[in-house]
């Protein structure tokens, strides 16, 4: 199938799927949606946060620390206050419900923010990714993360240097500051997602969506997702995607969970 023809078939999909599930949404839920790393709010969750505001709910996509053009400007935990005034935006618009969701590191920090912050109606994980805990990020991170632990002790932590950071199998250098690269990278840390999901209380609804094609999501659903505190709305599922194309195979699970949430 031509590039043209499939952009357009993936378009008349999703408005059908969109129509299907307009009417069920109300204005008053609201959903902030987070791209992945090196991503943008057009790229990747574009097609995914046009089905859901056509589908009638309130969505917000902010650009973060983590995209290509910011390229970490801010800590993992600055970033999550950058996620709580966009909440804090979709209330002062209406909303009365609002979940946070998002792909691969935009996953991950969803379900960061949902950890530290009370309040949230649901979580949506897409394909979530970085993992330093863990495999080829924990172990080509190593020296890195050791590196500005030593910045940090001797009162260093500000300092930029040059560190290792891993994105898609592919490791690139990035220069920020250790207390930054710490933020993102130490394997206990606030990007750990399974330390995430062990601190969510009350427990809360997840949908967690894997692509079948996505070599990030091997670690599976006991990783973190069961890791949470059980919910009886939360739903592991997999789709047939790569990592980019998950955002999109996964419209149709992700507008059926929100359908069937309690309002």
């Amino acid at each position: 199938m031509r590039a043209p023809l499939r952009i357009l078939c993936v378009g008349l999909a999703l408005f059908f799927v969109a129509g299907i599930f307009a009417a069920p949404a109300k204005a008053e839920v609201g959903i902030v949606l987070l791209h992945g790393k090196f991503g943008a709010p057009d790229k990747h969750i574009d097609v995914l946060a046009s089905a859901l505001r056509s589908a009638g709910y309130l969505v917000s996509t902010p650009e973060m620390p983590w995209s290509k053009r910011r390229n970490y400007d801010a800590g993992f935990l600055a970033g999550l206050a950058e996620v709580d005034q966009a909440v804090r935006d979709l209330r002062a618009k209406g909303a009365t419900q609002v979940l946070v969701g998002g792909h691969s590191l935009g996953g991950n920090a969803a379900l960061a923010y949902a950890a530290r912050y009370p309040g949230l109606a649901g979580v949506v994980c897409l394909a979530a990714a970085h993992t330093p805990d863990i495999g080829r990020a924990f172990e080509i991170s190593r020296e890195s993360v050791a590196q500005a632990r030593t910045l940090v002790a001797a009162g260093k932590g500000a300092s930029q240097a040059r560190f290792t950071d891993l994105n898609m199998g592919k490791p690139h250098d990035m220069v920020v500051s250790a207390e930054v690269y710490l933020s993102y990278y130490d394997p206990q840390g606030p990007a750990a997602m399974p330390v995430s999901a062990g601190m969510i209380k009350p427990p809360l609804p997840i949908l967690w969506i894997a692509g079948a094609r996505d070599p990030l999501s091997k670690p599976g659903p006991g990783y973190a997702f069961e890791r949470a505190p059980a919910h009886p709305q939360s739903r592991y599922a997999t789709v047939d995607a790569d990592h980019l194309g998950t955002p999109t195979a996964a419209a149709t699970l992700v507008l059926e969970w929100l359908k069937a949430l309690p309002r």
